[in-house]
């Protein structure tokens, strides 16, 4: 079977240019001789929540739609489009639209009394087919002997830089996808979207993989693209004319990810102009080249501002690099710090060209509270989820490109003060320095691990740890009045907020009985002054605690018999897809 993937870059709410463009891409596909089109899972109704009040007026509306794409496509299709569960609208179907009719695929399967562990099956031109919405059931799909001839991926992820499958096609050799086909044994049909949905940035590079794992088909990223592929069955062992990918840039991908990122923020609102202020900072001049990428040099106004010192010269040269406007501060005004006044006459730039005003401040400088305080005109803060040293990644990869930056190197304008114990700072300075920091904050943020565990790796210095987590969490509030972020990761720091007016902070180390100093391999330098250090006993509660818990989960209350029907359960096998272990647990549902 042949089957076409639309990779289309789309505005949520714009539902007649959004159906015109879905049935010209059918009418492509139709003449490739497509028999079954996928569309991603924001090309419809995007991915956003809406709020409460507008929710039932909106889904009315994606209704039509979908009507008027069941008179109107050229060919059979899959169309992801969000259906109204009481709760979030962030619950997607998806509806097979062929021959004028319409079936929402999961909500039959639901009506029909599936098991929630079971993915959405089907039938379509002689082939089994699966969707998967979601990791959790591509991992549904690989524990559970499902017999399908192609599962079909619709993905909800956005770029993230931390997480190598959100990059889908064009980073295969790290990504969850080969070794999915191979365990699955079925075609893997991955349909990605493409293009700045809020502040989410999806890049495309939809897929098609062979059984095998290998490339049948790629589109390529950040731009829309009709990928057309056959689906064979049953599959060769080894395809004659795989697809080699291109080796994957992980900073290169991300400059075009940000890219994408303004100039969809900004056109899907009905902006052309940015306006940001060039303070000498190493951010601040790979924002003003990002912007010029992003929505051309003539739509980037710059200020040199009167805070970039020294740095004025190098900022104009960039300046007339990148070919953008570019204004010069009017100077120093007595009782105002240098910062705010950038900021005010940034705002007034930004009235006068009706523009988007940026922010530098990545995300680096974003935890620490680097200028806190002082006046923000910004509107967006594109590299505000991108930390320091990979903001210097990009820089080294964009002069690789050209040579647009005459040295790339942090300045004075880049350093940053890191409170210490004691009522001692350290300033932050150095490439190293920023790694160390960013290397922190990663492992706190994106991967929630707690101090001690951040401690006990050998590279981490438990001073500089306990420093930064403090930092990032005196400086909750001020981040709350920041503007929003371009997300590039899988968590962002508002994803990681602390309750406000908790005055906690962790100490727990959890060195196994060893100092600092001895869990890193050195002794004190003054052995004889130091205080000896306090062995905490383990704590029996949390020894307890888990014991309820991992029997509240069914582990210690249930007949043999039972649990070896219990390991070879399978969704959809045991009648109505029943778990045969029921509820056995001593504890109740509350």
């Amino acid at each position: 079977m042949r089957i076409g993937i639309a990779q289309i870059n789309t505005v949520p709410g714009e539902f007649d240019r959004t159906v015109g463009h879905m049935v010209a891409q059918s009418q492509r596909a139709a003449e490739q001789g497509v028999e079954l089109l996928i569309f991603p899972l924001a090309a419809l109704a995007g991915i956003d929540v809406l709020p409460f009040a507008d929710r039932g007026s909106y889904l009315r509306d994606v209704s039509d739609a979908l009507a008027r794409l069941s008179d109107e496509l050229a060919c059979p299709a899959l169309v992801p489009a969000p259906i109204d569960t009481g709760g979030e609208m962030s619950v997607f179907d998806v509806v097979l639209i062929e021959g004028g009719a319409v079936r929402p695929l999961r909500a039959t399967r639901n009506v029909a009394g599936a098991s929630e562990r079971e993915v959405t099956q089907f039938e379509f031109g002689g082939l089994r087919l699966a969707l998967a919405l979601s990791h959790d059931d591509l991992d549904t799909l690989d524990d559970y002997d499902y017999e399908v001839d192609a599962v079909i991926f619709l993905s909800g992820y956005s770029f993230a830089l931390d997480d190598p499958s959100s990059a889908m096609g064009a980073d295969l050799d790290f990504s969850r996808f080969v070794p999915d086909a191979q365990t699955m044994g079925a075609w893997l049909v991955g349909a990605a979207s493409v293009g700045g949905y809020g502040d989410q940035v999806f890049s495309g590079s939809s897929m098609v993989l062979a059984p095998s794992g290998e490339l049948a088909a790629l589109a390529p990223a950040f731009e829309e693209s009709l990928l057309v592929a056959d689906v064979d069955v049953p599959a060769p062992e080894r395809l004659g004319d795989a697809v080699v990918p291109e080796v994957y840039d992980a900073p290169f991908h991300l400059w075009q990810a940000i890219c994408l990122g303004i100039h969809d923020y900004l056109s899907k609102q009905g902006m052309t102009d940015v306006a940001l202020c060039l303070d000498g900072s190493l951010d601040s001049m790979v924002l003003a080249a990002l912007a010029s990428d992003a929505v051309g040099p003539l739509h980037v106004h710059a200020l040199v501002g009167g805070s970039s010192g020294n740095r004025a010269p190098a900022c104009r040269e960039l300046g007339r690099r990148l070919r953008i406007d570019v204004t010069s501060s009017v100077g120093q005004v007595r009782g105002f710090d240098q910062r705010d006044l950038d900021e005010l006459e940034l705002a007034a730039l930004a009235r006068e060209h009706d523009a988007l005003v940026l922010s530098s401040l990545d995300k680096t400088a974003l935890a620490l509270g680097a200028h806190a305080g002082n006046v923000r005109a910004a509107a967006l803060c594109p590299l505000g989820d991108v930390y320091r040293s990979d903001v210097l990644d990009m820089a080294h990869v964009r002069n690789t490109i050209s040579p647009l930056f005459r040295r790339v190197d942090l300045t004075a304008a880049d350093a940053i003060e890191l409170p210490m114990s004691a009522g001692s700072s350290r300033l932050l300075t150095t490439e190293a320095d920023f790694t160390s920091v960013d290397e922190v904050l990663l492992g706190y943020v994106e991967y929630d691990r707690p101090l001690g565990e951040l401690v006990a790796t050998e590279s981490y210095d438990p001073e500089l740890v306990d420093a930064v987590l403090r930092a990032e969490r005196r400086t909750e509030p001020l981040r709350r009045a920041m503007p929003p972020v371009l997300a590039m990761s899988t968590h962002t720091l508002d994803d990681a907020r602390f309750p406000l007016g908790v005055s906690w902070h962790d100490e727990h180390l959890d060195f196994v009985g060893e100092s600092p100093a001895e869990a890193h391999g050195s002794e004190p330098e003054h052995p004889e002054d130091e205080a000896p250090v306090e062995r905490r006993p383990a704590h029996d509660i949390d020894a307890t605690l888990a014991m309820l818990r991992d029997l509240a989960e069914q582990g210690g209350f249930v007949p043999s018999d039972l649990m070896e029907q219990a390991a070879s359960f399978k969704p959809g096998e045991q009648g109505e897809g029943a778990d045969p272990l029921g509820w056995m647990s001593p504890f109740s549902e509350n």
